[in-house]
């Protein structure tokens, strides 16, 4: 089979791997389509683990059933790279993406293949049979859109709060999208005018020209509820601390490289009793979510998704999702959808 191999430093290659083959509770799916995440072009966090088969967001067709999966050959589904065992510590206390055995669980070899391995502990936890109705195209954003309904749940987001989105890129639209479903108000900082007007389409608002000046003026003395950043930008991480009201919450979604140093005013919101944290990844319950905003028709796909590149050309998809010209870029891989 063709899959996609990142050797380090940005490069990329197209090489013929054995077809994965399978043991009893797992699944050989056919990959139709993977989007391509941004952790996927951080050479910081890649280039450790190259050579590598890259792609976590993979949607395709079942082929091959070992002996005890309950999922029928033929079935159309979602998969999830990392699952956590629901039972430690960490799970029951709603942090199951810190769980030891999600990190240890993943497909193989990786998304962007023509065929991927599903051990018996994902097929288990977290393979989302997907219904005619639902486009190979928008299933491809349920992981995306989970690790935001993650981070909106750890957040504590509720309908009626005002909550800022610092970014409009591919995942600021997807955290608009999820917030307009959950009844937020969702007010937008981007400089960009194109990435406004998708947000304003999508029911976010805008203050003037997108700027933390315009928006922070907007929204007064009482702030935002809830800031999530989405770019990993330091003078943008720094700035969203003045736009949190009294006991808000400014969530970082995007990671700044491990070491760099951001300088934050800790004593501008010292008095405000401002709560900053991250938010990681996604599991079953945040999967579930999105599959049923996504089922619901309650987020456009084509406002997310701004090219479908073959796999034999991923050199061409990289640059583009590493460009200021795309949103989010899926690889077809071996589905004509």
């Amino acid at each position: 089979m063709k899959a996609a191999m990142y050797y380090g430093q940005g490069r990329i290659e197209i090489v013929d791997l054995p077809r994965p083959s399978i043991g009893d509770g797992e699944l050989l799916v056919r990959v139709d389509a993977c989007g391509l995440c941004g952790s996927d072009l951080m050479q910081w966090y890649q280039d450790q683990r190259a050579p590598t088969v890259l792609g976590h967001e993979p949607v395709g067709e079942v082929v091959e059933v070992g002996r005890g999966a309950s999922i029928p050959v033929g079935s159309r589904v979602f998969v999830h790279h990392h699952v956590p065992c629901m039972e430690c510590a960490l799970c029951v206390s709603g942090r199951d993406t810190l769980c030891p055995q999600f990190r240890a669980t993943s497909i193989a070899p990786g998304g962007l293949a023509e065929f991927i391995r599903v051990p018996a502990l994902n097929v288990a936890a977290d393979v989302l049979i997907l219904p005619d109705t639902l486009s190979t195209r928008a299933a491809t954003l349920i992981e995306p859109l989970a690790c935001v309904t993650r981070g909106l749940r750890l957040a504590g987001v509720s309908a009626g709060d005002r909550v800022v989105v610092v970014g409009a890129g591919a995942m600021g639209l997807l955290e608009v999208g999820a917030l307009v479903a959950r009844g937020a108000e969702v007010v937008v900082v981007e400089p960009r005018s194109d990435r406004r007007a998708r947000a304003q389409q999508m029911g976010a608002s805008v203050c003037a020209d997108g700027s933390f000046e315009a928006t922070r003026s907007a929204l007064g003395a009482s702030g935002a509820r809830v800031v999530v950043v989405t770019t990993a930008l330091p003078e943008a991480i720094a700035m969203s601390l003045t736009l949190a009201g009294p006991a808000g919450v400014v969530q970082l979604f995007a990671p700044p490289t491990p070491g760099q140093a951001i300088p934050l005013d800790l004593g501008a919101v010292w008095f405000r009793e401002v709560r900053i944290e991250s938010s990681y990844s996604a599991g079953p319950m945040d999967t579930r979510e999105a599959f049923e905003i996504l089922c619901a028709g309650l987020i456009d796909p084509d406002m997310i998704i701004s090219h479908q590149i073959p796999l034999a050309q991923i050199d061409q998809a990289f640059a583009l999702a590493r460009s200021l010209d795309a949103m989010k870029v899926i690889v077809q891989c071996s589905s004509t959808e």
